[in-house]
């Protein structure tokens, strides 16, 4: 290839260039646009802790672009930044909408450092007066970092429990992961460590299918149950 043939093609390369800076100038110029830009902000999900004050003030200043430049994955992270929300999704609606999806977290109890216990077994700070909206809650302590194995085990208890019939008022989990249950009539069953894994809820499942006995002995229900034994539990009047 000749001198005058490199210059051809180095001229129209030159000239695609610049044709393709233009385009992509014209672009850039375009769709930052106010006509673009968000109108409207929709949220939904059943929600009953996140207030539209709560949401406006998460998001105020912090949302970012339009229909064509907003990085959704950082609005999701605005948004997910709202105490009671455990999950978002954002996208996008022609031409100027966006919808929020939210799920709230479902709390089922306090922790003894103040915070909400979430039904994932999440610690939160929000106001612990406002997780009463999801139901009677449990008072958890114990080291914080167990909080997820006290939510795990809440249901099965629980469940346990329904056949005397009684419900669980309190979880206590000592330092040296020892287990112990008020009950909402009052009563305390110490349960001892879960070692091996399921030793909780079996000596909770012994109590309960010799409970009709214990009741018996003791002319009436007892108020503490002891079942850090290797072999039965031992049972107290009030």
């Amino acid at each position: 290839m000749n001198g005058v043939a490199l210059l051809r093609w180095g001229t129209r390369i030159a000239i695609a260039a610049a044709v393709v800076c233009a385009l992509a100038a014209a672009l850039l110029w375009m769709v930052q646009r106010p006509r673009f830009d968000f109108q409207r902000i929709e949220v939904v999900g059943q929600l009953r802790h996140v207030s539209r004050a709560a949401i406006r003030s998460a998001i105020a200043g912090r949302l970012r672009g339009n229909f064509f430049t907003m990085r959704l994955a950082e609005s999701r992270a605005v948004f997910e930044s709202i105490p009671w929300v455990a999950s978002v999704s954002v996208r996008r609606v022609w031409p100027d909408r966006l919808v929020v999806t939210m799920v709230e977290r479902r709390a089922v109890g306090v922790w003894s450092d103040g915070r909400v216990v979430s039904d994932a077994g999440q610690l939160f700070d929000v106001n612990p007066a406002e997780a009463e909206l999801d139901g009677p809650q449990v008072e958890f302590s114990g080291p914080p970092g167990l909080a997820a194995d006290a939510v795990a085990k809440l249901g099965s208890l629980g469940m346990a429990l329904r056949a005397l019939p009684a419900t669980i008022a309190a979880i206590d989990i000592s330092d040296r992961a020892s287990w112990s249950l008020r009950t909402q009539a009052g009563q305390t069953l110490d349960l001892g460590r879960d070692d091996p894994p399921g030793s909780v809820e079996a000596r909770l499942n012994a109590i309960v299918a010799n409970y009709p006995l214990v009741v018996a002995q003791l002319s009436g229900p007892p108020g503490h149950i002891d079942a850090r034994y290797n072999n039965g539990f031992a049972a107290t009047r009030p």
